[in-house]
């Protein structure tokens, strides 16, 4: 994820983080916000990662790569669904590098999973290494997608996968913080987007979250897995 200039001030105990606040946390977790932020993230974004798990085709000794993963909470599903995985993870935050070490050091540990830091604009594997490369709620911090798209092409194996988790654009748009540096798409628009980069036999399932509040009013929001063949 490519950082802002300016970090705004944290805010307060007492205050309630405003919008733009919230927005630049969510494109790089950092400070004593970092695992508020990220607890958050977890919370939203759960019902998209059952989504991803279910979509995946996963392999025994497949190897795997999660674009901005956050606290890591997640890797977990992977190693559920298939054990015998080789994942490597990035992430441009300090923060959640530091995080999601600490939430899987038996996965570090035996090998079968490896963090570092860094932007998917500069993805540091060698070309042709992974057969799945995934992200779920990142396209939306790629001011350059095309930049981000070529890497991720470069370091998929010939007919490996990208899938993209993301939310309906009705669904994103009711949380405010979008208005403040997100990128947006439609799904029609993100497969265009695939098409025009590398990407063939593109396609998507979607499904319907469990309701949450958002702003003091329950919405149920709409999650989508588009995936994508390298071509």
């Amino acid at each position: 994820m490519k950082p802002n200039k300016q970090q705004p001030s944290e805010p307060s105990t007492e205050s309630k983080p405003d919008p733009k606040f919230i927005a630049q946390q969510l494109r790089r977790p950092s400070g004593s916000f970092a695992d508020k932020i990220s607890l958050m993230m977890n919370k939203v974004n759960k019902p998209l990662y059952d989504l991803m798990f279910d979509v995946m085709e996963l392999h025994k000794g497949d190897y795997i790569l999660e674009i901005g993963f956050g606290n890591g909470k997640f890797f977990d599903g992977l190693f559920l669904k298939e054990p015998e995985l080789q994942v490597s993870g990035i992430d441009f935050s300090d923060a959640m590098i530091a995080s999601a070490t600490t939430h899987n050091r038996d996965a570090i540990s035996s090998r079968k999973l490896e963090l570092k830091q860094a932007s998917s604009e500069a993805i540091p594997f060698p070309d042709q290494t992974f057969d799945s490369v995934f992200c779920n709620m990142v396209i939306y911090f790629w001011d350059q997608p095309e930049k981000h798209l070529k890497e991720v092409h470069r370091v998929l194996k010939p007919g490996g996968t990208f899938y993209t988790g993301m939310r309906a654009l009705e669904s994103v748009l009711v949380f405010p913080f979008v208005q403040h540096g997100f990128n947006l798409y439609s799904t029609e628009e993100w497969k265009e987007v695939l098409d025009k980069n590398g990407f063939s036999g593109i396609d998507m399932l979607t499904r319907r979250d469990p309701e949450i509040e958002v702003e003091g009013k329950k919405v149920q929001l709409e999650s989508c897995c588009i995936f994508a063949v390298k071509k």
